[in-house]
């Protein structure tokens, strides 16, 4: 095969040679078009912005029929631009407006750049921008064989290559949270981006996935520092983030503390086997709710009782694969099935992050600094998400109304002046309008809390109304329905019904969608109770029959 390299050509001689038919896409190999109209827009605005083109591959192709003969090129690698440069000259789509469009996240710095293309069609460019584009130059590497298979292999070695992980990508885009990441990620083939120990040594995964995961920890951090929620860390998050912290502050009071929060929780790991990506989230945030409020003396425990707490995680997943229970079994609907069902939505690690810090803190045993009758910010925080941010006393009352954190109030269920201790097990939260002051009103809440809870965990907040008839089964229950023959099997996850990848607000939802008739869904469900062996009637266990 001989190669040669064209760096003469331009945008305009590859729109000529498509408009008459010397660029063809040979089929046998080629996969079809498949940019969508934003990819399209996307590599049309990046030419305007000068940004590089890769190099196009074309295979020369010579033909003959009777006494006459041509010259085809047959486009080995480019298909998708070459097809977004020509239609585009034929006005088949306008550009994007980087300072409207909602389609496509851009950093600031693109939206304050003055944009002259932007939504317009190409006959609808001034004639200066028209010439700017066809005079634009390309790289073309022309292939000369006739032997199709070395077309074919180097085809297939094109696209073969290993491909960009998210990640990788983010790491080429502008701004300074790129720079932090990269830095507390780390990447080895850069010096100046070591990589904080804590990512670089002790947390399982390749570089990529442990940048990925400092950045996700940082989000998680950064969200319930400053908004007292947990966001969602799934792809396209991660990407809003990134896009919206191209000013991010790395010196900065969260991101120090960020950073001295990785470092004391490297110090704790340090010499102790690796840890999961999960497992690291959670600490992240256990450690900045723990550091100012507990006694030295409890980090040096830390490995070994998160390593206990791994070691519970795995026992309540083989009892859940073997179907023999055992003492730890609660571990699996309350933390370990969320680590692989919607793991990355915010609902969902705020519930396991409940169980996770309420474990975590149980089984440190720490002293507080402050022994007085408050809870500190570490617990108030903790009941705040374990509860679901729901009022207690309106889930009393049959109402479900959630409590923004300026107004949150933990309620001793068991009054602190009768002896009930300041810890998470005798906490509840409140709105201050409805915490409870008079005996009366604070004896009917414990009653309630009792007769709801019986033996608490940590991750339940679903009501039973002062009616006695239950309104949904708790977090964690396993559902099935049989119909037809058929099993669909689900879990009830904050008071919904999670079936097969759907989520329903009710049983008679659920049935309705699955049987495509309307039902009474409370018959049709039988249900299995955290730390239950026993499957019962949805009804039965709703009218308290159980």
């Amino acid at each position: 095969m001989q190669v040669k390299v064209d760096i003469e050509l331009k945008v305009g001689d590859l729109i000529d040679l498509k408009k008459k038919d010397f660029l063809r896409v040979n089929h046998e190999y080629q996969r079809g078009l498949r940019w969508t109209a934003l990819q399209k827009q996307m590599f049309l605005d990046s030419i305007f912005r000068d940004y590089s083109i890769p190099a196009f591959y074309f295979h020369v192709t010579k033909t003959s029929a009777a006494s006459m003969s041509n010259t085809y090129y047959d486009i080995v690698d480019g298909q998708q631009r070459v097809d977004a440069i020509y239609t585009y000259s034929e006005n088949a789509f306008q550009l994007i407006d980087p300072a409207e469009t909602s389609r496509s996240r851009f950093p600031n710095f693109v939206k304050d750049k003055a944009c002259p293309w932007a939504s317009l069609r190409y006959a609808d460019l001034p004639e200066e921008l028209q010439d700017k584009l066809k005079n634009t130059k390309v790289v073309v590497y022309l292939l000369e064989t006739d032997d199709e298979d070395e077309v074919r292999d180097l085809f297939i070695r094109l696209q073969g290559g290993t491909a960009l992980t998210p990640q990788d990508k983010r790491d080429s885009w502008p701004g300074k949270f790129t720079e932090f990441i990269l830095r507390v990620g780390g990447k080895s083939q850069v010096p100046k981006w070591f990589g904080l120990p804590l990512f670089r040594d002790l947390v399982k995964g390749n570089e990529s996935r442990r940048r990925q995961l400092a950045a996700q920890a940082y989000m998680l951090f950064h969200s319930v520092r400053q908004e007292k929620e947990f966001c969602d860390i799934k792809s396209a998050n991660i990407d809003e983030f990134y896009h919206q912290n191209v000013g991010f502050d790395e010196k900065s009071s969260d991101a120090k503390r960020f950073e001295d929060i990785c470092e004391r929780l490297r110090g704790a790991l340090d010499g102790k086997p690796k840890v999961v990506g999960h497992h690291l989230l959670h600490s992240v945030l256990l450690y900045d709710w723990m550091k100012d409020e507990y006694a030295k003396g409890w980090e040096q425990n830390f490995a070994t009782r998160l390593h206990e707490f791994e070691r519970r995680c795995k026992a309540a997943a083989d009892a859940q694969r073997t179907g023999d229970p055992n003492e730890f079994a609660r571990y699996w609907p309350s933390y370990a099935q969320w680590t692989q069902t919607q793991a990355d939505i915010g609902r969902t690690i705020q519930r396991r992050h409940a169980f996770f810090a309420a474990e975590l803190v149980q089984l440190l045993k720490p002293t507080r600094l402050d022994s007085t009758r408050d809870f500190s910010d570490a617990e108030r925080q903790i009941v705040f998400f374990r509860d679901s941010q729901r009022c207690q006393h309106c889930m009393m009352l049959g109402d479900e109304h959630v409590v923004d954190w300026p107004s949150a109030e933990i309620h001793h269920v068991i009054p602190h002046v009768e002896g009930g201790p300041t810890t998470t097990e005798n906490a509840a939260l409140m709105h201050r309008d409805c915490h409870p002051k008079v005996k009366r009103r604070v004896d009917d809440f414990h009653d309630w809390w009792r007769s709801r809870h019986g033996h608490r965990q940590s991750d339940d907040a679903d009501p039973v109304r002062v009616t006695g008839r239950r309104t949904r089964p708790p977090h964690g229950t396993e559902v099935e329905f049989i119909f037809q023959g058929e099993r669909h099997a689900g879990t009830i996850m904050d008071g919904r019904v999670l079936v097969e990848g759907q989520t329903y607000k009710t049983f008679s939802e659920a049935s309705g969608a699955l049987t495509r008739t309307s039902r009474n869904g409370w018959r049709d469900w039988s249900i299995r109770l955290p730390d239950s062996e026993e499957w019962v009637s949805a009804d039965k266990w709703r009218k308290g029959r159980t």
